[in-house]
């Protein structure tokens, strides 16, 4: 038996029969602290298990919620309280699932699974730095185990997301899925869930973190006579008016507490807000006593706000009397090379002659051609190529996150689809075709001119990632016309749909290559995951191809640590996360060589030859002024140019150089982005260019 498998069963049975520390005690200890809700604590109480958390794999007829599989064959699944299919939950979805006893394998039949987002509305400005963003006035992180489906966080600007996650302040959530739609029809929903701030009655307004929300059109009668300040809410409308408020159509009180009866089983995953100690704190606004609990990943000692954990034990009196607390580490190893050997039964792979063992919480995503939907270790074989995020302890490598690409898969600073040729059909930056291929550049940095370029006839190289059949760019590189190839469109991608030379699909587009020629390889190389750059021009929407290149596959290991130095003999010669590191052919970030030394955090890339990392890049992070951040999007709570937003990372440019404008033109509302310094946690920047 899973040794893992094994305690977790048997913690479940101390639940059921430990004395559990009655809720008077709690009460008398206080029951204070921010009143937020997240990851979709909805839905009706049935006896049995509850449990709230990320759903991190698929099996056949079943999903994997806090490590446990939950049988899905007759749930009743709703998304916002609506039914939905069992085939429409994703991966990274954060949802309450209710269910019965423990089954012979270890499963749960679940009775009802229960999905909302938190936040659903247009990006508005990212933070690259922090790797967050901002949405209808919401701050929302994002780290090595958010799932993007429809784009990558490159992509964001501008686009409307729907976010799942879990809240850590009122205003500021961290995203488990961030799902990205580039074309959305008229009228689709704006909607944010949380606690209700500087309730105005009077001119029917209220906040949700900075967002205010305005109900002035929600009928008297319609408005939740239990509304007032601390109270979370879900406000949703379809339009943002003048002063970014958020005009509501409907607005609903939200519970805070797990929708359960008494005695039920609980595991809850989520973000720890309103910390009092050890017997008094919350796990997504549930009231937790932890004073009975067993720790696991950590002490007691390091349990505050903002920390994320998973948490078991038992409801008393609408309080979760932990038996056992998970403190959930961050990932700070990321590996990406191909399968060497699969231990399926001792749980494990092999990359780079690296043994990284999984957990029953280990997330599972198939994005290569295959697409499995039920994708776990027993689906990997020699030779896959996969890219695991892993915590590095006394044991090895553990994985957090197992996703398997195709092998010719661009590497992580690559686009993964290009197309080049001529506009056409433009109406906006987010909406124009590239040789046929619609394209939306509203998040795409600009090369051989400026977003004001784009027209018709324009000649451009759109590199980016697609969202079904549009192309969101992260980069358009103007080009030269070539007039010998007016027409020449140039796409490269990976192939799907292959049926023949003849018929083929490559990021999205029908391809010919019947009389093409070939460099790299032949039409038999022409294969579902194969990479491949097709030039040709296009014939009744489909792509007659005169050249076609076969891309070879990656040989190397690809390896990024993040952590502290330690064991520093020499530049070549040092250890970060228990990783051996060799950097003295490396680029060194934010610093020199000299600054190398023991107890200094960095973030290290290379590749792995012979278990060592031969570092390419390496990043000091504990620099007090770290060069290269960035930040992008609409200015917003402006009080000066030495005193303002973007992206929620405040912003000091009293010191810039200003490109399409000057310091006047910075207002709120205005589209900028922003390249500097940290110093702290204000963004010292050198130069601000405004979008055209």
């Amino acid at each position: 038996m899973n040794p893992i498998r094994a305690l977790r069963d048997f913690l479940r049975g101390l639940v059921r029969v430990a004395l559990l520390v009655s809720a008077a005690t709690l009460a008398a200890c206080g029951g204070g602290g921010d009143q937020f809700a997240s990851g979709g604590i909805v839905g009706t109480g049935d006896a049995g298990v509850i449990a709230v958390g990320t759903i991190s794999a698929f099996g056949p007829g079943s999903i994997t919620v806090n490590g446990v599989r939950y049988t899905t064959a007759t749930a009743t699944v709703r998304f916002g309280g609506q039914p939905a299919a069992a085939t429409a939950l994703k991966l990274g979805m954060v949802v309450t699932v209710q269910g019965g006893a423990t089954q012979p394998d270890g499963s749960v039949p679940a009775t009802s699974v229960d999905y909302r987002p938190e936040v659903q509305g247009v990006v508005s400005g990212v933070d690259s730095a922090s790797q967050a963003f901002t949405v209808l006035g919401q701050r929302v992180r994002t780290d090595r185990q958010t799932v993007f489906d429809g784009g990558t966080f490159a992509t964001l600007v501008g686009q409307y997301v729907e976010v799942s996650g879990f809240r850590s302040s009122p205003g500021e959530m961290l995203a488990t899925l961030v799902q990205i739609r580039p074309s959305v029809p008229p009228g689709a929903p704006l909607a944010v869930t949380g606690a209700a701030a500087q309730l105005d009655s009077a001119a029917r307004s209220f906040f949700v973190g900075a967002q205010l929300v305005d109900y002035t059109q929600v009928p008297a009668a319609l408005v939740p006579p239990g509304l007032a300040n601390g109270v979370v809410v879900k406000a949703q409308g379809t339009m943002v008016g003048a002063g970014d408020r958020l005009f509501a159509t409907t607005i609903e009180l939200v519970a805070t507490t797990l929708p359960a009866p008494e005695a039920s089983n609980v595991e809850l995953e989520g973000i720890v807000s309103g910390f009092a100690n050890l017997g008094n704190f919350r796990v997504n606004g549930q009231l937790v006593d932890g004073r009975g609990a067993t720790f696991e990943g950590g002490s007691a000692a390091a349990l505050a706000d903002g920390i994320k954990v998973e948490v078991e034990g038992r409801l008393t009196q609408g309080v979760v009397v932990a038996t056992k607390i998970e403190i959930e580490e961050d990932a700070t190893v990321t590996l990406d090379g191909l399968a060497e050997a699969v231990d399926a039964s001792g749980g494990a792979v092999t990359v780079s002659s690296q043994r990284v063992a999984t957990t029953q919480g280990t997330q599972f995503q198939d994005s290569s051609a295959a697409a499995l939907r039920n994708f776990g270790l027993a689906a990997i074989a020699v030779g896959d190529r996969l890219s695991i995020r892993a915590t590095h302890g006394a044991a090895g490598l553990v994985a957090t996150r197992i996703e398997r690409l195709d092998r010719s898969a661009p590497g992580p600073t690559q686009p993964d689809a290009s197309a080049e040729g001529v506009i056409s059909e433009f109406l906006s930056i987010a909406d124009f075709k590239v040789g046929g291929r619609s394209v939306n550049a509203s998040s795409a940095t600009f090369a051989g001119g400026t977003a004001a370029d784009l027209a018709n006839g324009r000649r451009v190289e759109a590199d980016g990632v697609l969202s079904g059949t549009i192309l969101l760019a992260t980069r358009i590189t103007f080009k030269v016309d070539d007039p010998a190839a007016p027409g020449s469109v140039d796409i490269e991608g990976t192939i799907a749909g292959f049926v023949s030379a003849a018929n083929f699909v490559v990021a999205g587009q029908r391809i010919d290559a019947t009389g093409a020629a070939f460099d790299g390889g032949t039409a038999a190389s022409l294969a579902n995951g194969v990479r491949v750059e097709v030039v040709g021009t296009l014939v009744n929407g489909v792509l007659v191809a005169r050249t076609v290149s076969v891309k070879a596959a990656p040989t190397d290991t690809t390896l990024e640590v993040e952590g502290q130095i330690s064991n520093f003999v020499s530049i070549a010669n040092f250890t970060v996360s228990g990783q051996h590191v060799d950097a003295s052919k490396a680029t060194i970030k934010n610093g020199s060589a000299a600054d190398l030394a023991n107890g200094r955090k960095c973030h290290v890339k290379g590749t792995v030859i012979a278990g060592v990392l031969v570092a390419i890049t390496v990043e000091l992070e504990d620099a007090p002024e770290l060069q290269g951040a960035s930040t992008k999007g609409q200015i917003t709570n402006f009080v000066s140019a030495s005193n303002f937003k973007v992206g929620g990372r405040s912003i000091d440019a009293s010191g810039a150089k200003f490109e399409g404008g000057t310091a006047a033109n910075l207002a709120n509302g205005v589209q900028v982005e922003v390249e500097g310094k940290l110093v702290g946690t204000v963004l010292k920047a050198d130069k601000v260019a405004f979008a055209d």
